[in-house]
């Protein structure tokens, strides 16, 4: 349970990020769809993570303490 906290929380380790949340939904769905796909578009599964990932980091950002 520790991992899950510690990569669902905010800084303060006790509040949950929703947004890390949706984005490891967001990113599950594109993995399951992408391999259950007929052909593979890897440059759009690329951008999707990779805004996935950016989103993520940029919220960080906003929120120095």
């Amino acid at each position: 349970m520790k991992f899950l906290t510690d990569l669902f929380t905010e800084r303060d380790g006790t509040s949950w990020c929703i947004g890390r949340i949706i984005g490891a939904a967001g990113a599950g769905v594109m993995c399951y769809r992408f391999a259950t796909a007929g052909g593979a578009d890897f440059a759009n599964f690329a951008g999707g993570l990779a805004a996935i990932i950016a989103s993520i980091g940029f919220k960080n950002i906003s929120e120095r303490q």
